[in-house]
């Protein structure tokens, strides 16, 4: 693969498995880190044998949010060059929100600032019971101002004023109440937990997945709405009579597993 420093990418068969890479400062987001993930996540989307991306820190911590030496250095830069570093975050979580793939975050230890954003524009996030987060930016006189829409999609507005205005730091429990984690894990068993999560989702018809997801991010866009009936039922349509689609339901009066299943048990 591509010779990054700050990052790492393993592809299995229907698995990727993206690894943030700069232990020795628990992940801190920079300008580099940014640009290698917008490399990676366009060679895991040209990827169409991936269905899977699993998103994970190296080292003690999930990711520290945005390393303070970026900012910091913040005050030599143009406003016009701070703004192009800013907006290139807010593209990668973008793309990250948008990546035709089921995206699942794996967080531990610490996810701060910044990193709350990536894991808010996973599809799922699973963190172990011990994960501290926090939203500490008002602290530093900034806001989480990039990360905010795609917590919006998880978090309500309330909650948000609850943990953003703080700055204060809260557990997995609580971040699962407020919608920001979907499954807990218990520390160390990481792995079986998001084993099982995909596990679940393989028997799923994978064009299906795709454009279940492509249907729910119209959804949050706003862009779908009751009044879109003919897009929908165009959807659909052209489900039904996709190879899949024809295969899934022929398996179904025939009561057998479609395709795409019987190649999950001979691959597993």
């Amino acid at each position: 693969m591509e010779n990054w420093k700050n990052i790492k990418l393993e592809l299995g068969d229907k698995r990727a498995n993206l690894i943030l890479s700069r232990p020795q400062v628990h992940n801190a987001i920079n300008p580099e880190l940014i640009e290698e993930m917008h490399e990676a996540l366009k060679v895991i989307a040209e990827r169409d044998e991936i269905q899977f991306l699993v998103l994970s820190g190296e080292g003690k911590s999930f990711c520290a949010g945005a390393d303070i030496a970026w900012f910091a250095g913040a005050v030599d830069k143009s406003k016009a060059d701070n703004w192009q570093e800013y907006l290139r975050m807010a593209e990668l979580l973008k793309a990250l929100h948008e990546l035709p793939k089921v995206t699942i975050a794996a967080a531990h230890r610490n996810v701060l600032g910044g990193a709350n954003g990536l894991v808010a524009a996973c599809d799922f996030v699973v963190a172990e019971r011990s994960t501290a987060f926090a939203f500490g930016e008002v602290k530093l006189g900034i806001v989480p101002a990039t990360i905010t829409p795609f917590v919006a999609c998880r978090v309500s507005v309330q909650n948000m004023r609850k943990l953003m205005f703080s700055g204060d730091r809260f557990w997995a429990t609580e971040a699962q109440l407020v919608g920001l984690v979907d499954f807990l894990a218990e520390d160390g068993k990481m792995e079986q937990v998001v084993d099982q999560l995909i596990d679940g989702l393989k028997d799923s018809s994978p064009n299906a997945l795709r454009a279940c997801k492509k249907l729910l991010l119209k959804v949050d866009s706003g862009e779908l709405t009751v009044e879109s009936s003919e897009h929908t039922a165009a959807v659909l349509a052209e489900l039904i009579e996709s190879d899949e689609g024809q295969e899934g339901l022929r398996a179904f009066l025939e009561k057998r597993k479609p395709d795409w299943q019987k190649l999950n048990v001979v691959e597993n």
